[in-house]
C-alpha cells in the first residue's frame, strides 16, 4: 500500500504497484519494454511520461505528476526549449 506522501519514487511506485507490468502497459498504452526503462531509469519522452503519472494517478487514487514523482528521467523538448530561451532574448 502507498502511504500519503509529499514525493514519491516511481522505483517505488513500481514496486508497490497493485497490478502486473503487462496490465499497467494495457492500461496505460505503453510498451512493457519502455515501462521497465523508466522504472530503470533510462530516458523517455515527456508524453509518455505524462501517460504513465495519469495512469499511476487513476491506481494509486492521488495526483502524481513531474513536481512530485523523482527518479523519471525525461527527455528535454530541444524545440519548446529554443522557443522559450528566444522569447526570453526578446523580453
Amino acid at each position: 500500500m502507498l502511504e500519503e506522501q509529499e514525493t514519491y519514487s516511481i522505483q517505488d511506485l513500481f514496486y508497490l504497484l497493485p497490478i502486473t507490468l503487462a496490465e499497467l502497459a494495457r492500461q496505460s498504452k505503453i510498451n512493457e519494454v519502455t515501462l521497465a526503462r523508466i522504472r530503470d531509469g533510462k530516458s523517455t519522452r515527456r508524453s509518455t511520461v505524462n501517460k504513465l503519472l495519469l495512469t499511476m494517478s487513476k491506481i494509486y487514487e492521488r495526483n502524481l505528476n513531474s513536481k512530485n514523482v523523482t527518479g523519471i528521467n525525461a527527455m528535454a523538448n530541444k524545440k519548446l526549449e529554443a522557443k522559450e530561451a528566444k522569447l526570453e532574448e526578446v523580453a
